[in-house]
């Protein structure tokens, strides 16, 4: 399978930062552990070796502060001189909380351990075996929370602050540019160093000098004051309340609480913790009007109105209520940040990309990361927004598979920038890539009828007074459906089960069993009521025989379950054989399997079918469904494709239909330049779409 090669690829650049107890970023420019770094690799680890996803939290925890402070670099001893700056310009023995004998950083990062040792959980085959490790590792982050709510905690409101950018994990974000400007280098003594990093990486890719400057003159305050908070937060300059950090830490108490419940531990803690920030972050940090959350200068008692991707970031935690999720959508899925079908951009990057100062090469100031997509991926999901967090996955898996495991990458072209192998990349593309295969792959328990199975008969044909009012109503009736009880692909059908349009629908339905009722008035009218038929017939089958899964659970789901239509019996395939004598290629892809790889409903008419069914195949080629790899020389498509040859006889064909709906120039011109493309196809996904 075509997924398999590249998850072997990702496996290579972790087998390559692997120094037999934990994980580095990249051999190539970061030779120690870094904090939320080994969160991510930890998940990718448990798809295939929980060995070492334990192993990497262990490590970094081993090197937990006595405070609870957990520290953003744990150092290598033997991988000394590599990177700056290193322990001897952190002094952090000067603090009575450092560990002894361990060497590490004298800040922290985003608190992701909680969430990622959830996510190894449920990815654990054998999950009563990772038992001992939840339990040794609880109280570990407990501690960690305990630090920063005791410590970091001002206004005892939930909502932290950090005291240097790089705790943010977004180095030289736009967002910190207000408060370290106000940083007067010219006025304040900035200790003697040498920066590595823009010896090894281009330094257009890097922070600046005088960004480096104001880094270091914070730390310089910080071993001043021999790490103690509290003399820190009085002089320090960078007193920020960051949207990131706090919707990491509120996923990760939420998580806490679910794993208190499987250890059988007291989860009223953690839960406090996370309605407390919730509320916080929701009622303190939201610009109504901009649509964004903002971080806040704690210091000059006002919001940081810079929009990055750190704003949108409580829909990751469960932060935004809903009317704020709506907004945040709003604001995510616009030119600012990729808007969806927009020519030649990758979502999200980092920094809205209308600003005079943004970069799409340089570091946080604008490129794409893989794991703020991922975070965000996971909190789209989490709303509801089904079409837009397929956008970010097939980001996430497209870029690692044309440009390679960077560390980032150009929001407009793709390129992958900053250091390659970089662990987390590879980590995250193996943890999507594995829900992939298991959601294809899954088994499910048949049910077999052992006969035909009419839904739309219940004894007698209800009599037809007015056929064409019957027809309105069937085409009134599946709209409302879908105006109200879909969205962006996913279907709640027990909303459907139970509301007043479902029951109608029924009703209406069972009024086309009468023979030779039917009749059309142009093609275009036929053809929309065959395709709102056959969907609306998927979700009428889910329903009545109470499917839960997927449609797979049901022996000739497509086959024997049926509709009495002008006194004869149709299947769903039935169906798609009726809409084949059309011959118009954009119907497969207008049909709703009730899956995961389907589309999403539209409701079809005579008067719209021709721009639906368009935007149905556009929608579909733009989507995970269909993966193009110029620099590979290939394209990985849909099962879909391969299940109506009639449509697609063979690859010019497919090529052709494809390229009608790619909306990038690199691609378009590969597909319409390129004479040997191999064609791959991708597993489907037969997971129930609600």
């Amino acid at each position: 399978m075509p997924l398999r090669d590249y998850i072997e690829k990702a496996k290579e650049v972790l087998d390559k930062n692997w120094t037999g107890e934990y994980t580095v970023p990249s051999v190539h420019l970061y030779p120690h552990q870094w904090n939320w770094d080994s969160g991510f690799i930890a998940i990718g680890y448990s798809r295939y070796n929980m060995e070492r996803a334990t192993r990497e939290l262990l490590h970094l925890f081993e090197a937990q502060w006595k405070n609870g402070m957990l520290p953003q670099i744990v150092f290598n001893k033997n991988a000394l001189g590599r990177y700056f700056p290193e322990p001897d310009f952190w002094q952090t023995d000067l603090s009575p909380n450092a560990p002894k004998n361990v060497l590490t950083s004298g800040i922290t990062m985003p608190p992701i351990h909680g969430y990622a040792v959830l996510k190894m959980y449920e990815n654990a085959r054998e999950k009563d075996r990772l038992i001992p490790f939840l339990k040794f590792i609880y109280p570990k982050i407990i501690k960690l929370h305990e630090y920063l709510y005791l410590e970091r905690n001002p206004d005892d409101n939930g909502l932290i602050y950090i005291r240097h950018p790089w705790e943010s994990g977004m180095d030289n974000s736009p967002m910190w540019d207000p408060v370290l400007n106000r940083i007067d280098i010219t006025k304040v003594k900035i200790p003697e160093f040498e920066r590595k990093d823009n010896k090894i990486i281009d330094p257009e890719q890097r922070p600046k000098d005088i960004d480096y400057k104001r880094y270091i003159y914070l730390v310089d305050i910080f071993r001043k004051n021999r790490y103690d908070e509290k003399k820190i937060f009085e002089e320090c300059p960078f007193i920020v309340i960051d949207p990131l950090f706090n919707s990491i830490l509120c996923a990760s108490n939420e998580a806490l609480v679910q794993i208190a419940d499987i250890i059988k531990e007291d989860y009223k803690k953690p839960e406090e913790w996370f309605l407390m920030t919730a509320r916080a972050v929701r009622d303190n940090l939201f610009s109504s009007e901009k649509k964004i959350f903002f971080a806040y200068d704690y210091i000059q008692k006002e919001l940081i109105e810079v929009e990055t991707a750190a704003g949108f970031m409580p829909l990751f935690g469960g932060i935004a209520s809903t009317q704020q999720a709506l907004k945040l959508y709003e604001h995510l899925d616009s030119l600012s940040f990729c808007r969806l079908g927009e020519k030649n951009c990758f979502a999200i990057p980092n920094y809205d990309k209308k600003k005079k100062d943004f970069s799409p090469h340089n570091y946080w100031r604008g490129p794409v990361w893989i794991n703020i997509n991922w975070m965000l991926y996971q909190g789209l999901l989490r709303y509801k927004f089904k079409q837009k967090a397929e956008h970010l996955e097939i980001t996430i898996m497209e870029l690692p598979m044309r440009f390679g495991f960077y560390e980032y990458f150009d929001s407009f072209t793709g390129k992958g920038y900053g250091t390659k192998d970089f662990s987390w990349t590879a980590a995250l593309f193996i943890d999507l890539a594995y829900d992939m295969y298991e959601k294809s792959e899954k088994k499910w328990e048949t049910r077999s009828f052992g006969k035909e199975i009419i839904l739309n008969i219940n004894g007698e044909h209800l009599p037809v007074e007015d056929v064409e009012e019957i027809k309105k109503d069937f085409f009134c009736l599946t709209g409302k459906i879908i105006e109200k009880y879909t969205r962006n692909g996913t279907v709640n059908y027990d909303a459907i089960r139970l509301s007043p349009e479902y029951k109608l629908l029924q009703n209406t339905i069972s009024k086309f069993a009468n023979k030779d009722i039917l009749k059309f008035d142009s093609k275009e009218e036929e053809m929309a009521f065959w395709i709102n038929l056959y969907n609306m017939m998927v979700i009428d089958a889910i329903i009545r025989l109470n499917i839960q899964g997927s449609v797979k659970e049901i022996e000739g789901f497509f086959t024997n379950i049926k509709y009495r239509i002008n006194g004869k019996d149709y299947s769903l395939d039935d169906i798609r054989e009726i809409l084949r004598k059309f011959g118009d290629k954009r119907v497969p892809f207008a049909l709703v399997k009730g899956t995961n790889s389907s589309p999403p409903l539209r409701l079809f008419t005579k008067k719209n079918i021709k721009s639906k069914l368009n935007s149905a195949a556009r929608d579909f080629i733009r989507s995970p469904e269909v993966i193009i790899l110029p620099e590979e020389k290939k394209i990985l498509i849909s099962e879909l494709f391969r299940w109506n040859e009639h449509y697609f006889k063979d690859k010019d064909e497919i090529i052709n239909f494809i390229k009608k709906y790619v909306k990038d120039d690199t691609k378009r011109e590969f597909l319409d330049k390129e004479d040997d493309i191999e064609i791959r196809y991708l597993l489907y996904d037969w997971t129930l779409n609600g």
